[in-house]
């Protein structure tokens, strides 16, 4: 786990709110296996702040599904 500061942003889906764009900061990634380099299909965000705030386990996920995001976030960890 390293965390990483950043200040990127993600469109989430909610029901209650329907699409949004918030702040993404503090991101954890876990799962890495530099062996898998430049793959890291296991690397996940395992925790980050969404405008300030924990991150709920629905944005997580959300976060986790978007392949190119996560992608983003295990480089940005990396270098």
């Amino acid at each position: 786990m390293q965390p990483i500061l950043t200040g990127t942003q993600f469109q989430f889906n909610c029901s209650e709110r329907g699409a949004y764009t918030a702040q993404i900061s503090n991101i954890e990634i876990d799962g890495l296996d530099h062996s898998d380099y430049p793959d890291f299909v296991d690397a996940f965000i395992m925790d980050a702040h969404v405008d300030g705030k924990q991150a709920t386990d629905d944005q997580l996920d959300q976060m986790n599904d978007d392949g190119m995001f996560r992608y983003e976030a295990v480089e940005a960890s990396l270098y």
